[in-house]
């Protein structure tokens, strides 16, 4: 069975169709991917391995910014979708609220922010699509995060591929670092959230 977190064999096993298939569902469908560790790898392995780099960041742009759109009519639709099990299976309501309350804290640029961020990233889509946003404006700033993150992350593994190719020994331990990095905002608020539960004897639903 195919392990879809190891990320050396889903670039190595799938190429270009594995990393667009998961940027577009972790953009906007299905938060349980890998995403920042995927495009810093994709990087790294066009550097080392001659991967087009043009290609890549333009492959990977498209399915980010195509994923956020597909979160986005899910959003909109989400109370007739919810009659189907798959939905509801993955997508929670909690993890649709974290993003709004993301959204309410930062505005518009909450689309351009939260695309840095794990789990949040994947449901400003669908959040943007719940609160009905403009349509256009929600176009726009998902145009702007999608451009930012795809070729942000993906030139960064790409240029420590080149300055020190040596690093090609390490892949499978720098995508855990980013992985633990990028988790790291997420776990940090979980474990405030815990703690100011206990303190309202177990929150409010």
């Amino acid at each position: 069975m195919p392990n879809f977190f190891d990320i050396a064999y889903i670039i190595g096993t799938y190429g270009y169709v594995g990393i667009f298939i998961i940027v577009f569902l972790e953009s906007g469908i299905f938060f349980a991917l890998p995403g920042d560790s995927l495009l810093f790898s994709a990087g790294l392995f066009a550097s080392l391995f001659g991967l087009n780099i043009v290609f890549l960041i333009a492959l990977i742009f498209i399915a980010t910014f195509l994923g956020g759109v597909v979160g986005y009519e899910i959003g909109r639709y989400l109370l007739t979708l919810e009659r189907f099990p798959f939905i509801k299976k993955i997508i929670k309501k909690e993890h649709i609220e974290k993003a709004h309350t993301f959204f309410d804290k930062y505005g518009l640029w909450a689309i351009v922010l939260s695309r840095f961020i794990p789990i949040v990233r994947t449901f400003m889509p669908i959040a943007a699509g719940v609160a009905k946003m403009h349509y256009y404006t929600f176009l726009k700033y998902s145009l702007i995060s999608s451009i930012l993150w795809s070729s942000s992350m993906t030139l960064l593994g790409y240029f420590l591929g080149q300055v020190f190719p040596v690093i090609k020994n390490y892949v499978s331990l720098l995508t855990v670092l980013i992985v633990l990095v990028s988790i790291l905002p997420i776990a940090f608020e979980m474990a405030k959230k815990k703690g100011g539960d206990g303190h309202h004897g177990g929150g409010h639903h």
